[in-house]
């Protein structure tokens, strides 16, 4: 049974893009549009199961996606993304889940590599009030060291929180910083991919995320 006693100590700090916004298909549709400038493959909806699989390595190696041009592509994807976040839908049935988090005195906030920009808007146009800060990152595979950052900028310990993203970088990620790792299967990886690298909680729904802090 959910413990109904909150403790201020308790944090969620969520990834954006698949774990909170349902980005996918926009996703698809900026990579396809960024791939006739820099050459790297088109991505088919029949693609997008083998895709789930894959690390962001082995991503960037299947589409051949020019790896010294991959800060420029990714600034671009923000930009591009920025045009149509209006069409973004939060995660079905997750709106509810967070604003319930929220009143059990959860603090709550995103760590992303979207922009800033991108996040507010989303949050303004779904009326999503519910967060505590937005944070984002540049660091593709160094995100640990933005956990780090911000759990110094607003004096967390590693010990009150629960990092929660959807794909597998997000799981080393989170141990190299010292923080536990829910691992959500709605979002771009699959349940598959991130069963191998053993996260401390697999989530298949969004209402499992009010089973993180239970009591026997």
């Amino acid at each position: 049974m959910y413990t109904s006693i909150k403790m201020e100590k308790d944090i969620l700090i969520f990834d954006f893009d698949g774990t909170i916004a349902d980005t996918l298909e926009l996703m698809r549709k900026v990579s396809n549009h960024l791939s006739k400038e820099f050459h790297f493959k088109h991505i088919e909806p029949e693609d997008v199961d083998t895709l789930k699989n894959m690390t962001s390595q082995e991503l960037i190696k299947y589409l051949h996606i020019p790896f010294l041009m991959l800060p420029l592509i990714i600034t671009k994807a923000k930009q591009e993304l920025n045009k149509d976040m209006e069409t973004v839908k939060p995660v079905f049935g997750l709106k509810e889940v967070l604003f319930k988090l929220k009143e059990l005195k959860f603090k709550m906030g995103i760590l992303t590599s979207n922009s800033a920009e991108n996040v507010t808007k989303f949050i303004t146009i779904h009326q999503l009030d519910c967060f505590d800060f937005i944070t984002s990152t540049t660091q593709i595979w160094g995100k640990h060291v933005s956990l780090k950052k911000l759990m110094n900028q607003q004096g967390f310990q590693p010990d009150n929180i629960i990092y929660i993203g959807d794909e597998t970088r997000d799981i080393p990620a989170a141990r190299k910083a010292g923080v536990k790792i829910a691992a959500v299967t709605w979002g771009f990886n699959s349940k598959e991919a991130l069963e191998k690298h053993n996260p401390d909680f697999i989530l298949t729904k969004p209402e499992q995320l009010l089973n993180l802090y239970t009591t026997d």
